[in-house]
């Protein structure tokens, strides 16, 4: 089972860009941090499992309260690297996860799914609601 701890430093995240590129094509190296620190001023933390000193899974989350799902943690990225896949390095990211909500006294996780990934988040014990995420391009509009 790998190690799962925070990443805060600059080189740890730094390292964790080419994993977070499998999972998040508009991200560029050269901006990654910048982006992750933005992120963490609005309480993104970002986790890593660790195998042999090689980051092989990574979940970004914040904690979260709306008034349409009251407090939980929102889960905004997950990704097990490729060649690691079905070896358990996802389930124990949201293991971790799972025991970081209950610590914290959040009684749900949320998060948005790839359809690819709903069967794997399923067998976890996710419930999908009828919400369907959207979004419009503003940028370039009068």
């Amino acid at each position: 089972m790998p190690t799962i701890i925070e990443l805060q430093d600059e080189p740890d995240i730094t390292r964790a860009f080419p994993l977070m590129s499998q999972l998040r094509d508009r991200i560029h190296a050269e901006t990654f941090v910048a982006e992750v620190r933005r992120q963490q001023a609005d309480g993104y933390h970002l986790i890593a499992a660790i195998e042999a000193d090689r980051i092989v899974g990574l979940a970004g989350i914040r904690r979260s309260h709306t008034l349409s799902r009251g407090p939980h943690l929102f889960v905004d990225d997950l990704v097990t690297d490729d060649a690691r896949r079905g070896r358990g390095v996802g389930t124990a990211l949201m293991a971790w996860l799972e025991g970081l909500a209950r610590a914290e006294g959040l009684p749900r996780i949320y998060l948005d799914s790839r359809a690819t990934a709903q069967g794997f988040y399923e067998k976890l014990g996710f419930t999908f609601l009828t919400a369907v995420p959207s979004w419009k391009d503003v940028a370039g509009t009068a």
